[in-house]
Formats: C-alpha cells, structure tokens, sequence
C-alpha cells in the first residue's frame, strides 16, 4: 500500500463521513498507525493537491486538508461500488464504444475500466452499465475519442432481457478476465476470513483502512456485472460477505481511535462539503447505508485550547 493510495482510503473512508475536513497532524498519526513516515504522508498530500484532490488551507498555526470536488466525485463513484455488496440487476442492453483509440492512451483506458468497461478487441469497449454524463464527460476530456462511435445494443434475441444468453456469455468472456477475477476473490476470503477484530482502537483502525484498501483494489478488476451475467462459480458474494462482517467488526474501535487523534487540535473548521454531512442521499452516504454502517457517535463539540 503506497502512501497516496492509503491517503484516499482514508479521506473516502473515514474523513469524508466524519465532516470533510481533517488537521494535518490527524492525518500523520492515521498513517503512522499504517506505518508510514510524517514526510511520506506530507508529501503525498502535497503531489494530491497539486493533482486537484484535495485542499490544503491553514487556519491560525494549524494545516488542514479536505476534498476538492474533484476528489469528492471520484471517491463518491468509488464509493457506490465499494459499499454497493449486491449485484445491480440488468436491463439487457449493453453500452458499445466503437473507435476508440484506448490502445493508445493509457489514461483512457484505464478509466473505461474504472468505470466497468470491458475491451472486446481494438477499439471496441463494452459495459452492461448505464454511464450517462459521466461516461461523456470523460470522453469529452479526450481529444482522441473524438471519432468514437457510441451506441447501446439489446441481447441477441433482439429484444432487451434480464436473462443472460450464449451471445452475452461470449461477450463477458472476452472483455473479463473473470479468472483472474474469482482468484483475486479467493485471496481476499482467505486473507480474511479469519482475521481477528481485536479490543484495541489502533489495531481496529489499521484493519479497517488495510480491509478497505484492499476491497478497493477490486475496482480496476471487477466490473461489477449485473447478476444475470455472473458465472456459477462466482465468489463476490462471499468475498462481500468476509468485508461486511469485518467491517461491521472494526468499526467502532476505528472511529474511537480516529477521535482520539481528533482530539488533540483545535475545533475543525466548518465544513462547506453538503455530501460530508450524515443524513444526506450523496452516493457515498447511500453506499454506507447499503452496508447498514453508520457514523452514531459524532465528536462533541470542544472549545479551543
């Protein structure tokens, strides 16, 4: 786990539905817990805000740092999918994209399969999902998917149809790696399945983070496919299953140790973030209700040391 990669978990994970905002300082003990270096971290934050993912402002002597609504969308679209523990149904129709040069841009490519895209072969992507603005706004952002061709096709019966058929099999045959996927899956069950919750607020909390970085790693892997489309022999739902119930585990001991670091600044700032707030419909707020976690024991209200 690289100290970018942690620093999203953990803005996603813990910051964001705790208010938004955060001190430096609580952030250099969240990942000195995870092993990582005071200038590690600081560096880290300095490459993200050059990047547009997050604020850093000061307030008196004090160094906070929160989302940019950049880093908001893209960990609100993770989040759908990292707390979503059910496959989505289908409307058996799939999205085509038709000369599309992502052979050649890496960055493309890489966020066609963020978003769930399967390449069936040069040039031709396909997803069960519907994408709406956001798969034109990416594409918009790409001078070379000017000459792409999008189109949605329905099942090969020629109507559309929740019930998978040998057309749509081919399909998800070719643009998964379903394999790799089911592989990926049984690491993680065995990783942890039998992993321990354990008493003590810090370990609670380096298991929580290191649980959700992991599940993470499943965005650029599993498309998240509709039901209808998963094999026989699919283990998402009990790869779900082993993250829910350790979740759900370490929870409370993660946010008592987050509160501690919490409590030695000052008050945070206010926060101007609507999606941070408990209470909401943000999409990050919905994928924490579909796991039934919720924040029940905000940080009370200090006066200023």
């Amino acid at each position: 786990m690289r100290a970018r990669s942690a620093l999203f978990t953990l803005f996603g994970d813990v910051v964001r539905p705790a208010g938004g905002d955060a001190w430096l300082s609580t952030l250099t003990g969240c990942m000195s817990a995870l092993g990582f270096s005071a200038e590690a971290t600081r560096t880290a934050l300095h490459r993200m805000a050059a990047e547009g993912w997050v604020a850093p402002r000061k307030v008196g002597r004090y160094a906070a740092y929160r989302l940019t609504p950049q880093g908001v969308d893209r960990l609100e679209e993770a989040a759908t999918r990292i707390y979503r523990l059910r496959a989505a149904e289908w409307d058996g129709r799939w999205r085509l994209l038709i000369g599309l040069p992502a052979g050649r841009d890496a960055q493309l490519s890489r966020a066609l399969t963020w978003m769930g895209f399967g390449q069936l072969s040069a040039g031709v992507w396909a997803s069960p999902h519907p994408h709406g603005r956001r798969l034109e706004r990416l594409l918009d952002g790409h001078p070379g998917a000017a000459t792409t061709v999008g189109f949605v096709g329905e099942s090969a019966d020629g109507q559309a149809s929740t019930a998978r058929t040998d057309a749509d099999q081919r399909i998800v045959a070719a643009a998964w790696d379903l394999v790799e996927l089911r592989q990926a899956h049984a690491a993680f069950i065995d990783r942890w399945r039998d992993a321990g919750a354990g008493d003590e607020p810090r370990v609670a909390f380096t298991t929580r983070i290191q649980l959700v970085h992991h599940w993470r790693s499943f965005l650029f892997l599993d498309p998240g496919l509709p039901a209808a489309l998963l094999p026989a022999d699919w283990l998402g739902d009990e790869a779900a299953k082993v993250f829910r119930t350790l979740y759900e585990a370490v929870d409370a001991g993660a946010w008592r140790f987050y509160d501690q670091l919490v409590a030695t600044g000052p008050p945070l700032p206010t926060t101007t973030d609507p999606g941070a707030a408990s209470g909401d419909d943000s999409p990050f707020v919905r994928g924490l209700d579909a796991l039934q976690i919720r924040r029940s024991d905000p940080i009370p209200a200090r006066s200023t040391p």
